[in-house]
């Protein structure tokens, strides 16, 4: 009796189902490498086990640019050397050499959380953004006082969280100029045509740039005080809203930001900005009823022309 031979029909779903299993193998493999690339990053497990794919891999860009950017640096930022541990058999117990070996386990216990106690005592988050704009880094601490998440702003845009009237500022601040208006030109906001002295010179010596990319600043000459230091004001999306209101919509934030820009030495007397590394503090908000103010202090309010519009009775005195 002749075997029979499968049909037409059979034929194609035998290849349908060896396709899938190919497709879930290749699934399964690719999950599983993204899962050892999650391990790699410098984040608690509870954070990287929920992260997904496209976040794993914007994580893992940004700190490998985080990485360079601590690096070229002047000056660079490295780890610093850590002593050998004492051998199994040296450890003492008791008397007083034990009491020293006691106190420096726990200096170095501190050591290992010394960054987080001056996040948390800092009135404020830490952050550093490269010459495009984007956050290498920023403290878990930016979730107090604007509710965002650190993971969701590493790697992101500070153009996607700054009000769009404060982009040339940003720009302005971090040495880069406007791009010129036009079909492929980011969404940077409008050119400023005027620049304060601190900007002015950061500016000098950079060309010309095409609409969709800004060619790195060249900082002015080293031995010109303050020309590094950055300190300006800037309105960011915050998604914290009081008790009792229930506001779907993100408002802004007031911060005021203070830092320095990181450049990278190339001669003696200039350098190349890296970007920005700063602190960022949030402003009271605009009620002022709910602020103590001392007694010399009075309240008005002004209007676009600057018109008075209220003020205190005690204006007079």
């Amino acid at each position: 009796e002749l075997p029979q031979t499968p049909s037409l029909g059979q034929d194609s779903a035998l290849r349908k189902e060896k396709s899938r299993n190919a497709a879930r193998s290749r699934r399964g493999k690719e999950n599983f490498e993204f899962y050892e690339l999650a391990k790699t990053l410098p984040l608690p497990s509870a954070i990287t086990s929920q992260l997904d794919k496209a976040s794993i891999v914007r994580l893992s860009i940004t700190y490998l640019r985080l990485r360079d950017f601590a690096s070229l640096g002047d000056p660079p930022w490295s780890p610093p050397r850590a002593d050998p541990p004492p051998a199994p058999g040296n450890t003492r117990v008791s008397g007083a050499p034990g009491r020293r070996e006691t106190s420096a386990l726990f200096a170095d216990l501190f050591e290992q959380h010394l960054g987080g106690h001056i996040l948390q005592s800092l009135d404020g988050f830490v952050f550093a953004l490269n010459q495009e704009g984007k956050f290498l880094y920023i403290s878990e601490t930016v979730s107090i006082y604007l509710g965002l998440s650190q993971v969701e702003l590493t790697g992101s845009s500070v153009f996607d969280y700054v009000h769009p009237g404060d982009h040339s500022e940003v720009l302005e601040q971090l040495g880069l100029r406007a791009p010129p208006p036009g079909p492929g030109a980011p969404p940077f906001g409008p050119s400023s045509s005027s620049s304060s002295s601190s900007s002015s010179s950061t500016e000098k010596g950079t060309g010309s740039r095409s609409p969709s990319r800004l060619a790195p600043p060249v900082i002015a000459p080293r031995n010109q005080p303050g020309s590094l230091e950055r300190s300006f004001f800037i309105r960011m999306k915050s998604t914290l809203t009081k008790r009792g209101l229930h506001v779907k919509a993100s408002g802004y934030k007031v911060i005021h930001v203070t830092g320095r820009l990181r450049t990278q030495l190339l001669t003696a007397r200039r350098g190349q900005a890296l970007g920005l590394v700063a602190l960022g503090h949030t402003l009271p908000p605009a009620p002022l009823s709910e602020l103590p103010l001392h007694g010399h202090t009075l309240v008005f309010r002004l209007s676009l022309a600057l018109t008075i519009i209220s003020c205190e009775s005690r204006w007079e005195e």
